[in-house]
């Protein structure tokens, strides 16, 4: 048998180490799952770390609307219905600092810090519940044309040839809301409490200036208020009315 030459053994040799060099290169070639792109680097575009990471979608939102939010809350205590429109930080602020109380008062004041006024508003509504196992549901969101009203004209009848005031400034935004148990499936304590909803809406352009919105309470009584501010800033002063109905009674805001 002829024994190969040493020339031979180290071409072979050579060779070999070629082979799994080459192997190697293969087995470190990054995956598609290993590229940066695709990692979850904590940048400012994750939805963590956005507005949007609070509360829950709006998903049928009417035309002029960006976007819409919305976040329940409670607190042990008895109150009558309640509308407010929250429309600056200053405003909002003293919100949260009237209901020291809130449960989760941290994810509240989250939700309340990531509000952008420019263009957004808060709008809480609340009523009272004899058990914690109620909540404030959105029904729907609208956005409704308006009357404009001739403070000249006898009566205040509606203006309808008016063209102080672009339709935009006619629409107003529409709410309604009802208390209804929610369906834990577990023994609630009767304890009297104030559930309620924030309701971030967010506008395509400036925040309508007229807020009309409903509570159904969880006894059938319906609670509704207008509020039309002066203008669209923040320091404007606030028209509201509200009317209370209860069976076949009707109260208003004003008696």
């Amino acid at each position: 048998m002829t024994r190969p030459s040493r020339r031979t053994v180290l071409c072979s040799t050579a060779a070999v180490v070629g082979l799994s060099a080459g192997c190697l290169a293969d087995d470190e070639t990054p995956s598609d799952d290993d590229d940066p792109a695709d990692s979850d680097d904590g940048s400012p575009n994750d939805t963590e770390d956005g507005p949007d990471a609070v509360g829950d979608t709006i998903d049928d939102l009417p035309n002029g609307v960006a976007d819409g939010r919305t976040l329940s809350y409670q607190f042990p205590a008895s109150t009558e219905p309640d509308i407010t429109v929250l429309r600056d930080a200053d405003s909002a602020t003293d919100w949260l600092d009237d209901r020291g109380s809130l449960r989760d008062a941290e994810t509240i004041s989250t939700f309340v810090d990531d509000t952008d006024f420019e263009t957004s508003i808060l709008v809480s509504l609340s009523a009272e519940a004899p058990t914690p196992c109620y909540e404030v549901v959105l029904e729907s969101v609208d956005i409704e044309a308006g009357e404009s009203v001739d403070s000249g004209s006898p009566g205040g009848e509606t203006n309808t040839n008016s063209t102080d005031r672009s339709a935009d400034e006619d629409e107003e935004l529409v709410l309604e809301a009802a208390v209804n148990e929610t369906d834990d499936g577990g023994a609630c304590a009767q304890v009297i409490t104030t559930v309620g909803r924030l309701v971030r809406v967010t506008f395509e352009s400036e925040p309508l200036t007229t807020i009309s919105a409903t509570i159904v309470g969880h006894d059938g009584s319906t609670y509704g208020v207008t509020m039309g501010s002066d203008s669209g800033s923040a320091s404007a002063s606030t028209n509201v009315e509200s009317e209370w109905e209860s069976g076949s009674e009707s109260q208003s805001s004003d008696s």
